[in-house]
């Protein structure tokens, strides 16, 4: 009895923390609307269901906010959330609120302290340590692995050359694995030619919990997840995935210090570093498990992404052609007939297909929300509103990619040349933020993009590509077409 009065009394007291805190931060965001909530969860019930469902309430909710102050605000529970799809309110946030929202809190078991989610002390910390290993010289020394790997895609797409549409996304996924495994780590996984090793399921099996947990309210608490079958799979799961990872670590370390002592061994030769061996001697002094919880944070919060990007550029050139012709000539301008590997020097002057990536990213932003801890009272000048500290925002780049407002009245439309310079010039900075935005941005999109152009450059060299629609999409912790990325593949005639 004294245990159940105990209970009532914590009760009782969380709720009126609970219901001060909320008004007070009510009152402070009054002027924003917000859809029809229900009491208690507020508008929690817009986020179950499937996930194209929840992409459609998503939309409904960017609706809203383009016709008021392009600004809405939702209530999960107690927390209040302020999804925003204007540019300069997004600047804002983005710019002076570097802490990421509670809900990446999910990725911790998995990523730790990794650069991705590592708390704002020490993401300043690390980030100065890590921005050299991913300047433009250290990843143009990678391009020879690109390369490599781009060629086993194109043998491996020839068993689709001239056969029925099939998703391409998992050949490409392969093949942006193998790059990101030897370049990060120095690991050869040959995913390509076995992509079902027991590290890959794992890797595949944490991500669907993941994203289950993100959109399935009632699992996101630990206390409730931790009965359930998926928190045990989960941890099993993570174990081996980091045990892949510390053993990189361990075997790459014990090489860096033979190194320092064999110094005839560490000059002579012209052995590639990964990102991993670059990371070893530097101001801070990485621990083993710094080390794996970076080196995972790359391979998994790049890879997907890069893959997606290149997929979505594919059915888009697939659908069309015109396009596709335009991008084949300037291919064949910079090489001929040539099958090699783009150098530096030829991805430079990819100017359209440079556009054509842009417009797929504006269309098809894979990373559709990006979600921030306001630490600190924040003025939103668009929307006039001034957040308090203690709320979250939610920068909807999916939506703000498709603004009418922003893009003009084609916004809908593919058209790549709305990236010239002369076209782009008077758009604001953040209306285009496929690799977030500020200085808490991806601090691998350049290596991003040297992957993606140089992959499409190979690929469109070899093969014509022929697609009809992408259809409709859900998002998950990414946006996906919910039909796969269904294309054909025609070897293209060698012209001598």
């Amino acid at each position: 009895m004294f245990i159940l009065l105990v209970l009532i009394f914590v009760a009782c007291s969380y709720w009126c923390y609970w219901s001060l805190n909320s008004r007070k931060l009510d009152k402070a965001t009054e002027d924003l609307p917000t859809p029809p909530a229900m009491p208690i969860i507020g508008h929690a019930m817009m986020f179950l269901g499937d996930p194209q469902s929840l992409l459609r309430n998503i939309e409904e909710i960017a609706q809203i906010a383009i016709k008021e102050k392009g600004a809405v605000k939702l209530w999960l529970g107690p927390k209040l959330y302020v999804a925003l799809l204007n540019p300069k309110d997004a600047q804002v946030v983005l710019e002076n609120c570097l802490d990421k929202d509670g809900v990446y809190r999910f990725l911790r078991p998995w990523l730790g302290h990794g650069l991705f989610i590592a708390p704002l002390g020490l993401w300043k910390s690390h980030r100065r340590v890590l921005i050299p290993v991913f300047h433009n010289k250290v990843i143009e020394e990678y391009l020879e692995v690109i390369s490599k790997q781009a060629d086993v895609l194109l043998e491996r797409l020839e068993e689709q050359s001239g056969k029925e549409k099939f998703d391409v996304l998992p050949y490409i996924t392969a093949c942006t694995l193998d790059i990101v495994f030897e370049t990060s780590m120095g690991e050869r996984m040959d995913v390509q030619h076995s992509p079902d090793t027991p590290y890959l399921q794992a890797r595949h099996d944490i991500i669907s919990i993941i994203n289950m947990r993100l959109f399935k309210v009632w699992m996101q608490p630990d206390c409730i997840f931790n009965l359930t079958r998926y928190a045990k799979q989960q941890k099993r799961n993570i174990q081996l995935t980091q045990k892949f990872t510390n053993e990189v670590v361990q075997k790459r370390r014990i090489e860096y210090e033979n190194s320092k002592k064999d110094q005839t061994a560490a000059t002579s030769g012209k052995k590639l570093k990964a990102v991993l061996d670059l990371l070893f001697g530097r101001e801070i002094e990485f621990t083993d498990e710094q080390l794996r919880e970076h080196i995972d944070s790359i391979t998994i919060a790049g890879n997907d992404t890069t893959a997606l990007v290149i997929a979505y550029t594919m059915m888009l050139l697939g659908m069309h052609q015109d396009v596709q012709e335009r991008v084949l000539k300037e291919q064949e301008a910079i090489f001929g007939n040539s099958k090699r590997g783009a150098t530096k020097e030829d991805l430079q002057q990819m100017h359209l297909l440079e556009r054509v990536v842009k417009e797929s990213m504006r269309l098809y932003t894979v990373i559709p929300v990006i979600a921030r801890n306001i630490d600190k009272t924040v003025f939103l000048p668009d929307c006039g509103v001034t957040l308090p500290s203690g709320t979250s925002a939610v920068v909807g780049a999916f939506a703000m990619h498709r603004s009418k407002a922003i893009w003009g009245s084609d916004a809908d439309e593919f058209d790549p040349d709305r990236f010239l310079p002369e076209r782009s010039r008077d758009r604001h900075p953040a209306a285009f933020m496929p690799f977030s935005y500020g200085s808490r941005n991806c601090i691998g999109r350049n290596f991003g993009m040297i992957i993606i152009k140089s992959i499409l450059s190979s690929v469109l060299r070899t093969y014509k590509i022929e697609a009809d629609e992408i259809g409709p999409l859900k998002i998950e912790m990414l946006l996906f077409p919910v039909n796969g990325h269904q294309l054909r593949v025609i070897k293209r005639e060698i012209v001598n």
